[in-house]
């Protein structure tokens, strides 16, 4: 890092950021270069009131053109829409990813984690990413849109190898088949429940009083797939980590089981699988006295203001004081994550049903949890564990 770079701004090189260990650290790190910093091409948003400004002007800050080179034939509902259109999917979707529609679900997706702790209870170890992470929000997809799960397996596989691809800094060099593939299979399984109506939301959303069209519903499938999975994913490995390094805190949750929902909610405060949002300037722009040009990239640093000690909830440890405290996750404004009332589902399933059933473990000995960095969302590639 150097005090140099576009407009005389501090510059940061985002691969250098001292994150792999300690993510407070490193969001620190970037705070301290200053409000806006320039690197690799990019805008960096770090203070408080400067990202949640942006967050509630798309007008200004787009998301529209932010998503425009991600791999998708169709639209990406509502990822790639500012209002007034964004209004309107958020609108027509909001009903159907809304905490009473999900509880509807809650027994399949109770059911589906248990089924899958169980196994792993047998077991004296498990790597918690392959085992446990990656295949339940799989699954969770699949039994909200109505899919079969048996077609786990082959969607993961699509979702690592498309993941991959956006993040390759030689394009040519990859295989478009698992693109091709999963396009495919979504178009058709959105042509079969267009003609015949199956529980889930996919087939409510072609079958409501206002539809999504083919394209649409396709375009939401994909945004599920590709930011919806991993990040739940991420999170679930973040989770399983501080409680394998905290036997206190798994004794607390036990004994008080509603104290896992605040919990969960600093999992995601201190560990947002989305730390940063990128956004496009619509038009030149003045931040924290610095004018952006139309047309920059700008990304959002999410996860720098969940940590930036401007009040007593924003720490670099949990807050376990009983209360749900306010923070950006999730995101905010009007983009703010369609699915977050899912993840909070998947989260609290996922640490209540494993600690009811495995109640000593720990790190692999001599393992230390490190996440893949640069990385969109935060992943520890491997969590091994020793049970009992």
């Amino acid at each position: 890092m150097t005090a140099a770079g576009e407009l005389g701004l501090p510059h940061v090189r985002y691969e250098d950021l001292p994150m792999t260990r300690d993510r407070g650290v490193g969001w620190a790190a970037l705070r301290e270069l200053g409000p806006v910093v320039w690197g690799d091409g990019w805008y960096y948003l770090t203070h408080r009131e400067d990202v949640l400004d942006a967050l509630r002007n798309p007008a200004v800050f787009s998301s529209g053109i932010a998503y425009d080179d991600m791999i998708s034939p169709v639209p990406l509902v509502p990822l790639g829409f500012d209002p007034p259109e964004h209004t309107r999917y958020r609108r027509i979707l909001h009903q159907f990813f809304s905490p009473q529609t999900l509880n509807a679900l809650l027994p399949s997706l109770q059911a589906q984690a248990v089924d899958i702790i169980d196994g792993i209870a047998e077991q004296d170890t498990c790597e918690v990413m392959t085992e446990l992470a990656t295949p339940y929000p799989s699954q969770v997809f699949l039994t909200l849109f109505g899919l079969p799960l048996e077609d786990r397996d082959r969607l993961v596989g699509w979702k690592d190898a498309i993941i991959a691809f956006s993040l390759t800094d030689d394009p040519s060099s990859v295989d478009l088949t698992p693109a091709v593939e999963m396009f495919t299979y979504l178009t058709e399984a959105v042509a079969q429940q267009r003609n015949q109506r199956r529980p889930g939301i996919l087939s409510d959303l072609l079958h409501a009083e206002e539809p999504l069209t083919d394209d649409e519903a396709v375009g939401l499938s994909m945004v599920f797939v590709l930011a919806g999975l991993d990040t739940v994913t991420s999170t679930i490995g973040a989770t399983m980590a501080e409680l394998a390094r905290r036997p206190e805190l798994r004794a607390a949750l036990r004994d008080d089981p509603d104290a896992v929902a605040v919990f969960v909610e600093e999992m995601i405060r201190l560990e947002p699988a989305a730390p940063i949002v990128g956004r496009v300037t619509t038009e030149p722009v003045t931040v924290a006295g610095v004018t952006l040009p139309a047309g920059a990239d700008v990304r959002l640093c999410i996860a720098a203001i969940n940590r930036d000690g401007s009040d007593e909830h924003s720490v670099n440890d949990f807050v376990l004081d009983g209360k749900l405290h306010k923070h950006w996750g999730f995101g905010g404004g009007p983009h703010r994550c369609l699915g977050s009332h899912l993840a909070r589902m998947e989260l609290k399933l996922v640490v209540t049903e494993w600690l009811a059933r495995i109640t000593d473990f720990r790190l692999e000995p001599g393992y230390v949890p490190e996440i893949t960095w640069p990385s969109p969302t935060c992943t520890l590639p491997r969590l091994p564990l020793v049970l009992g």
